[in-house]
């Protein structure tokens, strides 16, 4: 009698259920090098990144240690020819200029650092000036400008410190917060386009109101750029302090910040009461 053959063992592979635990191992092993692969792309990009931020800091640094960012003094403007003139509204340090708006000497301090050239100067020139102008008429602060110029060595011109000393020379005939106003109505679209000097002795001085006799005094300081002095004084005084960008509010020697895009005069206040 023949014996029966055994059956033969089938691989696990050639039944349907053999087959779809294979696929489902294939696709884990490739789910695996898929996020493998996407660790090494982090690891990458993180390396990448730490590189960009160290190489930042160290630019930061040297343009910090160079001048650029309101480190170290800018090159005035030369041919100071005549005798030297501290502006009537200085400040007894001759650290600033006290705007001649407000008259209640007990409000208190509120002192912008400036440069002429910064356009962020001028989007609060735009924005906040006009409520602190306004809240210096009604007596509830004082304002104090301190100009600044080293964005001249950004620019590579002289005309931050040029509309400086000539807005010192605008003090000296009784219209500083004129002439302040408006250089910034006429900064330029494009930075470091700067002022010429047609502008600056000019056209800003007639803006401003300074006519006549005014007008002759006017540029005469200017021409001889008496309030060179006093302008790198308020400039050293500023970096000194550390007062190295542009806008800097500062209220009894603490920084503060506006932040509102549409401020009030009640919102301006709290925040310098803050700091009183």
């Amino acid at each position: 009698m023949a014996s029966k053959k055994a059956p033969r063992n089938k691989s696990a592979n050639s039944t349907p259920q053999g087959a779809k635990a294979a696929n489902r191992r294939e696709a884990l092993r490739q789910q695996q090098l898929q996020a493998a692969a996407h660790q090494r792309r982090l690891r990458t990009i993180v390396i990448i990144v730490a590189a960009i931020v160290a190489v930042a800091i160290i630019v930061v640094v040297a343009l910090g240690t160079t001048g650029v960012i309101g480190g170290k003094k800018s090159s005035p403007a030369s041919n100071v020819t005549g005798a030297q003139i501290v502006p009537p509204n200085a400040t007894a340090d001759n650290t600033g200029i006290m705007s001649t708006l407000g008259t209640n000497k007990q409000a208190p301090i509120l002192v912008s650092i400036e440069d002429f050239q910064c356009p962020a100067c001028k989007s609060y020139e735009t924005v906040y000036h006009p409520v602190f102008e306004s809240l210096a008429k009604e007596g509830k602060i004082q304002l104090e400008y301190r100009m600044r110029y080293f964005l001249d060595n950004n620019f590579h011109n002289d005309s931050s410190v040029r509309a400086a000393r000539a807005a010192g020379c605008a003090d000296v005939v009784g219209h500083f917060q004129q002439y302040h106003d408006t250089v910034y109505a006429n900064q330029p679209s494009t930075e470091g386009t700067g002022y010429t000097t047609d502008q600056l002795r000019n056209t800003f001085a007639q803006q401003a109101g300074i006519t006549g006799s005014d007008l002759t005094t006017f540029q005469t300081c200017f021409d001889e750029n008496q309030t060179a002095n006093f302008s790198t004084d308020v400039e050293n005084a500023a970096s000194k302090a550390g007062y190295n960008s542009t806008p800097t509010f500062v209220v009894n020697g603490k920084t503060i910040q506006f932040t509102q895009q549409n401020p009030t005069e009640d919102y301006v206040m709290s925040v310098i009461n803050s700091a009183s």
